[in-house]
């Protein structure tokens, strides 16, 4: 049942922000992408200075950003995102495309 709800996500979640950029939500998913990109990227700078400071580099400690809460949250609506600014740059270029092929 969670991998369904996982990958109906996955796929229904960009297909959805992309309905809604029409509405004036880009703004708005960008922003959250940025923001998400920052929390992560603090999430992973805190997990390697705690690996750094303790000095358990070559243990599975490395792999614990994973579990972040934080990280976790973040890196998947990047995940998500990409594949919403995936469906936006294709339907751009099917326009242009399609512009080109009336000339």
């Amino acid at each position: 049942m969670l991998v369904y709800l996982t990958l109906g996500g996955a796929v229904f979640v960009p297909v959805a922000m992309f309905v809604l950029r029409r509405r004036r939500y880009a703004y708005l998913f960008d922003l959250l992408a940025a923001l998400a990109l920052l929390l992560a990227n603090l999430s992973a700078a805190r997990a390697v200075l705690d690996i750094k400071v303790t000095g358990t580099e070559f243990t599975t400690h490395v792999h614990e950003i994973f579990n972040d809460p934080l990280f976790l949250l973040s890196g998947s609506y990047l995940g998500v995102y990409a594949v919403y600014r995936l469906l936006v740059t294709t339907a751009h270029t099917w326009s242009e495309q399609s512009k080109l092929s009336r000339l």
